[in-house]
């Protein structure tokens, strides 16, 4: 009570208290046991399983006065309360409180509750009839599903006029969407009959023809779409298939009596698809009971159709199920004496049959659909058993002449015929005669009935069961699916091609077919069937006999399709050549090979699309794999001719050919590595030359012979260490760092790769012969400045490859860490200055150069000239070498780091982890302000920019990394620092904001305007990705 008078006062908080009354009535504990309570419902007069038992307890009669005088008309008083309004929880209320009253009081006020909330179904709003909906389906959840009966007839009795019968039908697939779960199997028993006469009224009545008209079906939400359909799919996986499965199918039957319209016909035949699907998810329905309800059912259709069929009509309905239970092998199951169809159930005999060909397709297309999903095990001998009289029926409804029949019935036997059944080898030839007769006259193989039996043919042709003889097969290949094959290629067709080709009917007409499936394998463009012509082509091959003219014309044509117009059609080419190589004898490997060479390389070399080119390659590897020493030489001369030749467009193809051969020791490849390196040398000039002002990939000159000569470079490399270190790669070397800023990323890509695997080569000749290294090339500090610089100006290009990404990471560390060991080797400025050569002196002007930064350069050149070293200078120490060459490529990683994107962020923080664990605690110390300072902005958020969390996440963990590395009490140092000199930036600049704000209103008035838009524009962003994070939970 003190709830009650609580919403007397609080009527705003009504909702939160109505939701605690509910949970104090839920676990209600002033009870009793209920020893000979009964409680009987009129909701429950029919099924046992739907009565309604509440509790197994009772209230006492003192509790229960004191609910029914005291707290009910509490919630009465309420109901009443707002009467244009429906309200969920009160409802609820009332009914838990009735719940504990007696039967008589709670029957009788049941009614007027249940009568209240289905008026508002009838209210033109529509937010006051989902309302409704929900209370109705939160009181029904509350009852118990044993009074949906009771509570369809009011819904009856009141929606019963105009718009009100669409809202009847979509509230009840409503309810039964809200109510069915798991265990409510059986319990739709006792009202299937009120269920469908809803749904009938409301697919096939009048209500059905406004649903059509667009005006009508755009005004309400309930007439936008018909969800009858649905509901009989819910109520057909809820009732007892075994017992129930016919009453599903006879208000359906009954309409197939009368004449049908198109559009009716339609309709039930929806309806049956919808059983269907029900009767499929039904947890219920036992394989044994659909067989046995199929069986019949299909029997008494195809009876039902056959005019000149006269049955004894007074055959006793329990003879009939044994003489049917026998039929499918189950005379001792038993399982007749609680399963019984009567022969006339659907009354289909009697009406004349014309509409009974729908039943029939509906049986045949349930029986597939269990076939599909059962295990059919050839062993299993009571399975075996119960499929065998299928066959019969299946055979006689090959006799319908309508075409939905005959498809199911095809689907079907294409799953039997894989069976051992003793009843196929009984109708074989009607079957097969049936099948060829259909394929014969079907110019279209793209139909549901041709398809259908064309798969059937094709079962029968890979199965032993049913075979065709040669001259069927020699009739088969005349039909016109495979004369138009071209022109209206079928998966279904091929398939069935596939199997003739495999039984090696030998034929001209085979020989003529193949050459079109040759021609199609180019020209279509849908995979599946590109795969089934490779397939059919293949199996030609291998099993057919042919003469050497013959094999050199289809050899002859997919050499002349590799400069097909479409990539498609080159790489079904390809692919074919691929398992000609691997499948094909090798004398024929031998005869062909250097044909097969020139045209593949012909086709690498003037190929634009990189996959092509790939498979290409991979044809040309397998070929090298299978021709001996002798063809590999000649290739190799081949080859090499063309890479020192003067014909461009070959230098590519050439490289990767020589890239191929490079592991075959019986080539010699040693003696010509001179001969190679000069012309990968010139043409990489070439390229770094040609590049200089463009930018469009499309447009650059020598990029591609660039890029293969680099990766035929690499295995050159790894099969000949020792050239890594050899005098006469190091121009090749210096070539190979100015392609590292090369305009085409591939270019870029590969160089990394290359000058990566040169300092792996290094410390491992460190390793190896305890040498410091310091003489070789890319190792001196020019060279390693350079280097690094050129790797920052990757950083400001666009980076998605994951594996180039972290190669810059490791070069860019490795040449830092490697600059500050070899700087502070150094015992004074004057002495790094003075030992620099006339070309580390160019290295390292162009390294500044591309640094960008004027300042830094004119120091170096104040460094380094000669007047300057002798007359002192006013930097002392290697501090200020390590300042102008190592922390200003750090300060620059960082600048970098909060400029571009996410992409290069996390780049530089992971260089900062593995330049700072390379470096160690006390040298990490000396550069603490310059790689704390971006991970300082990102992660207090002074970045000026929406930062991920997944960069943010990377940064934390960087900046605890270094604070475990140089101790917490360094890095609260360093980091408050950071923190004070951005706190002195951020006040001099509002300084300066302040003097220009008098001096000049007018451009700090501009400037006020940009930085709102600016910070709006960044709270935008923000609230749309709190909003995405809130969308991905």
């Amino acid at each position: 009570m003190r709830c009650f008078r609580e919403l007397s006062l609080k009527p705003d908080k009504q909702k939160i208290i109505l939701r605690l009354i509910c949970a104090v009535l839920d676990s209600f504990h002033f009870m009793k046991p209920a020893h000979d309570v009964s409680r009987n419902s009129e909701a429950t007069n029919e099924d046992s399983d739907s009565s309604l038992t509440f509790s197994l307890t009772t209230v006492s009669s003192e509790k229960q006065h004191y609910l029914q005088k005291v707290v009910f008309p509490q919630v009465q008083k309420l109901l009443g309360a707002d009467p244009e309004k429906v309200n969920v929880s009160i409802n609820l209320v009332a009914l838990k409180i009735l719940k504990l009253l007696p039967v008589d009081y709670f029957e009788s006020q049941l009614s007027s509750i249940i009568h209240r909330i289905c008026n508002f179904l009838k209210n033109r709003l529509e937010s006051i009839r989902h309302e409704a909906r929900s209370a109705l389906a939160a009181s029904l959840k509350e009852l118990g599903i044993g009074y949906l009966q009771f509570v369809v007839k009011i819904l009856r009795a009141i929606l019963k006029r105009g718009y009100e019968l669409h809202v009847l039908g979509y509230t009840l697939h409503y309810l039964l969407s809200k109510m069915i779960t798991a265990d409510i199997n059986g319990r739709l028993n006792y009202c299937i009959a009120d269920l469908f006469a809803v749904i009938e009224s409301d697919i096939l009545g009048d209500v059905a023809e406004q649903k059509e008209v667009e005006k009508i079906a755009s005004k309400m939400k309930e007439t936008k779409k018909r969800m009858s359909f649905e509901t009989l799919k819910l109520i057909s996986q809820c009732v007892t298939f075994k017992t129930h499965s016919l009453k599903l199918i006879s208000p359906i039957s009954a309409h197939l009596q009368k004449h049908l319209t198109p559009k009716l016909k339609t309709k039930l035949e929806m309806m049956l698809h919808n059983i269907g699907l029900g009767i499929e998810s039904n947890p219920s329905t036992e394989t044994f009971d659909l067989f046995i309800f199929v069986y019949w059912l299909i029997k008494d259709t195809i009876m039902a159709s056959e005019s000149h069929c006269k049955e004894n009509l007074g055959s006793g309905h329990g003879q009939g199920n044994v003489r049917r239970n026998k039929s499918l092998g189950l005379r001792d199951s038993g399982l007749h004496n609680s399963y019984t169809i009567t022969k006339f159930s659907l009354g289909l005999r009697d009406s004349g049959s014309h509409n009974s060909y729908i039943i029939t397709k509906f049986a045949v297309t349930l029986l597939r659909n269990r076939l599909k999903n059962i295990k059919l095990d050839k062993e299993d001998g009571q399975l075996l058993s119960m499929l065998d009289p299928f066959v019969n029926l299946l055979v006689e409804c090959l006799n319908s002449k309508y075409e939905n029949v005959l498809s199911a019935s095809f689907r079907c036997l294409a799953l039997l015929v894989k069976l051992p059944l003793p009843s196929l080898k009984d109708n074989a030839n009607t079957i097969k005669n049936v099948v060829m007769d259909i394929a014969q006259r079907a110019g279209n193989s793209n139909g549901h009935l041709v398809t259908s039996c064309l798969k059937l043919l094709a079962d029968l042709l890979r199965g032993s069961k049913i075979s065709l003889s040669d001259d069927q097969l020699k009739i088969l290949v005349h039909f016109p699916i495979f004369v138009d094959i071209q022109m209206n290629p079928s998966p279904v067709a091929l398939s069935l091609l596939k199997a003739i080709v495999k039984r090696k009917l030998v034929s001209p007409e085979i020989y003529d077919i193949v050459i079109r499936i040759g021609e199609l394998m180019v020209t279509v463009q849908t995979e599946s069937i590109r795969q089934q012509c490779i397939q059919i082509l293949l199996q030609f091959f291998l099993n057919y006999p042919l003469s050497e003219k013959r094999l050199q014309q289809h050899i002859d044509f997919f050499l002349t399709n590799l400069s097909y117009e479409h990539p498609s059609g080159r790489e079904a080419v390809l692919e074919m050549l691929h398992d000609i190589l691997k499948r094909f004898p090798q004398r024929i490997i031998d005869d062909q090979g250097q044909t097969f060479f020139l045209h593949l390389v012909v086709a690498l070399a003037n190929e634009q699309q990189q996959n092509v080119s790939y498979m290409i390659l991979r044809a040309i590897q397998k070929l090298l794999g299978c021709i001996g020493d002798q063809g590999k030489n000649y290739i190799f001369e081949y080859s090499l001719s063309w890479y020192t030749g003067e014909n461009q467009n070959l230098w590519s193809a050439s490289a990767q050919v020589i890239g191929l051969l490079v592991g075959h020791c019986s080539l010699g490849t040693g003696k010509h590595l001179n001969r190679i390196l000069a012309v990968a040398k010139q043409i990489m000039e070439c390229s770094v030359i040609s590049s200089g002002g463009l930018t469009d990939e499309t447009c650059l000159p020598f990029w591609k012979e660039s890029y293969h000569s680099i990766a035929m470079m690499e295995r050159l490399l790894a099969h000949f260490p020792e050239l890594y270190f050899n005098q006469n790669m190091e121009e090749i070397w210096i070539i190979v760092c100015k392609l590292l800023i090369h305009p085409h990323l591939m270019l870029r890509n590969i160089s990394s790769s290359l000058v990566a695997s040169y300092f792996i080569s290094v410390e491992k000749r460190k390793h190896a012969e305890k040498l410091d290294g310091t003489s070789l090339l890319l190792v001196q500090p020019s060279r390693l400045f350079l280097i690094a610089v050129s790797l920052l100006k990757q950083l400001r290009t666009e980076l998605s490859d994951t594996t180039a990404n972290n190669l810059i990471v490791q070069n860019l560390a490795y040449s830092v860490c490697n600059l500050h060991t070899l700087v502070k080797q150094t015992t004074s400025p004057h002495q790094f200055w003075s030992s620099l050569s006339s070309s580390d002196h160019g290295a390292f002007l162009e390294g500044f150069e591309l640094f960008g930064s004027t300042k830094a350069k004119n120091t170096f050149l104040l460094c380094s000239s000669t007047c300057t070293v002798v007359n002192g200078s006013n930097l002392d120490g290697n501090e200020e070498l390590t300042s102008l060459l190592v922390c200003s490529l750090l300060k620059r990683m960082g600048k970098i780091a909060m400029q571009m994107q996410d992409t290069q962020m996390k780049i530089v923080f992971n260089c900062f982890s593995m330049i700072s664990s390379a470096l160690g605690a006390e040298v990490s110390l000396d550069y603490a302000i310059h790689l704390l300072a971006p991970l300082y902005k990102v992660c207090e958020g002074f970045a000026g920019k929406v930062i991920s969390d997944d960069v943010k996440q990377t940064a934390e963990g960087v900046r605890d990394k270094l604070c475990d590395l140089i101790g917490s009490e360094k890095f609260v140092e360093v980091y408050n620092s950071i923190r004070k000199g951005l706190k002195e930036k951020r006040e001099s600049r509002k300084q300066s904001e302040k003097l220009v704000a008098a001096v000049d209103p007018a451009r700090h008035a501009k400037r006020k305007l940009r930085v709102a838009a600016k910070h709006r524009e960044h709270k935008r962003r923000k609230i749309m990705t709190m909003k995405m994070a809130r969308w991905l939970r």
